[in-house]
């Protein structure tokens, strides 16, 4: 995870957050969970149509998603994905303009 990503998440849930709930290794998990898939879905509407295809199918749509989801770190996954769209755009965006000028 890049550190604008890490950074990105911690806005999001609240520094101090990361270790709640579940603990720090739970959170990254579903949180690089997240950049994975929503790199790869693109759209809010493809993530919420993604959700309930069966897993073979996630996992095609989904290269590198993990085999270890409980429904828990799914659902969790599924949710910062979301959140992280408009990360996602801007970061495409910058690489655009990176290429152009450089």
């Amino acid at each position: 995870m890049k550190a604008e990503d890490l950074e990105f998440f911690e806005n999001l849930v609240g520094k101090d957050n990361i270790d709640d709930g579940f603990g720090r290794q739970y959170n990254l998990f579903c949180m690089e969970q997240g950049i994975l898939i929503a790199e790869a879905l693109k759209t809010k509407e493809a993530i919420i149509e993604f959700k309930d295809k069966d897993f073979d199918d996630q996992k095609k749509l989904v290269p590198g998603l993990d085999d270890g989801h409980s429904g828990n770190t799914f659902g969790m996954s599924l949710r910062f994905a979301i959140s992280y769209l408009p990360q996602f755009l801007a970061n495409r965006r910058d690489e655009k303009i990176d290429s152009m000028i450089n």
